[in-house]
């Protein structure tokens, strides 16, 4: 049986044409199945655990990267086998996943090749599945209670990342599940006259501490989370069971 959690912004006239081919799609497929909508929060993850209690063996995510972000964190059973339908063509995971965006992706989920693939966790409260962005500004960091990373001053930008780096150029370099959790620090240096110049420093560990003096705004997957320090960042004990493409780069 598959359940259907489809973001609020589908509602817009201008995506349903490309909702009645996916839905044609999946019963073409014959994987069609209860749809739900991201809209009402507040009951959403009792209604979710509720209807996976009912023997919903597989969940599928329409929308964007976003959606899926939420959608992790609202699912509490995350041995379910989770599918991913991007509505968008600039979805980061589906490209890393070697999923295609609208119909064509129903047929990757109707294939159900699935592979186990590494979560963040933040302060056992959040999963993330891609990567977190906070500002840099006077941040102290211990990697694996070992080494010390001292951020000071101005105009840096800290990355963290359970399955990739970013490069210099701003594009995903994936390194894979390795159960290590990926931490980017660039730093932007701005002088009179000058074009600015742009430093990385990039390290890897099982777990990060990060603590401050005052709150830290973290940029999830587009959504933004305000998280009083000390934080602890690793990755997450229980995997993500996902449907991906057989043109996958991880």
């Amino acid at each position: 049986m598959y359940y259907y959690i489809y973001d609020n912004y589908l509602n817009e006239s201008k995506h349903k044409g490309a909702l009645f081919k996916i839905e044609s799609r999946l019963t073409d497929l014959g994987i069609n199945g209860k749809i739900v909508r991201l809209s009402v929060l507040k009951n959403l993850q009792k209604n979710i655990s509720e209807e996976l209690n009912s023997g919903i063996k597989t969940v599928v995510v329409v929308g964007d990267d976003k959606t899926l972000s939420q959608s992790i964190n609202l699912i509490p059973d995350l041995n379910k086998v989770i599918g991913y339908i991007p509505v968008t063509n600039n979805s980061k995971i589906a490209k890393i996943m070697g999923i295609p965006s609208y119909e064509d992706a129903c047929n990757t989920l109707s294939t159900r090749i699935i592979k186990k693939i590494d979560l963040g966790r933040i302060n056992d409260l959040y999963y993330f599945f891609t990567c977190l962005e906070m500002p840099g500004d006077t941040l102290n960091i211990v990697c694996d209670d070992n080494y010390f990373i001292n951020v000071e001053g101005k105009n840096n930008i800290i990355t963290v990342n359970n399955i990739s780096f970013d490069d210099d150029s701003g594009n995903s370099a994936v390194l894979g599940n390795d159960g290590l959790i990926k931490l980017g620090i660039k730093h932007t240096e701005k002088k009179w006259f000058k074009p600015a110049k742009e430093t990385f420093s990039r390290f890897k560990a099982k777990k990060i501490n990060i603590t401050s003096d005052k709150s830290i705004p973290i940029l999830i997957t587009d959504e933004k989370r305000i998280v009083k320090p000390p934080l602890e960042i690793k990755i997450a004990e229980k995997k993500l069971n996902l449907i991906v493409g057989k043109n996958r780069i991880i």
